[in-house]
């Protein structure tokens, strides 16, 4: 059979407070203004832009980029590209 057992249950919790060890580095978030996200989007839409290449150039990431075209679209501030009707699009 199985071995008894007790009817009270115990825990223990454990407190901690985070501390930033003296060899991590201190991480700073940096502000961009509306008039340079706006240039950084605006480069998006150059014929043949690399979002990648644009955040490179920029030291920020790619998604940062993404998201800021996102609220760009949503706000209105610029409008998705729309093909004309005579233009055709293929299939490979």
């Amino acid at each position: 059979m199985s071995e008894h057992r007790s009817d009270t249950k115990n825990f223990e919790v454990i407190t901690a407070t985070p501390e930033r060890l003296p060899v991590s580095p201190g991480r700073s978030h940096r502000s961009w203004s509306q008039e340079a996200k706006e240039r950084i989007v605006g480069e998006k839409f150059a014929p043949g832009a690399n979002v990648s290449a644009i955040a490179r150039a920029h030291g920020l990431d790619p998604s940062q980029v993404f998201a800021w075209r996102r609220k760009a679209l949503a706000s209105g501030i610029v409008a998705p590209f729309r093909a004309s009707p005579t233009d055709q699009v293929r299939a490979f």
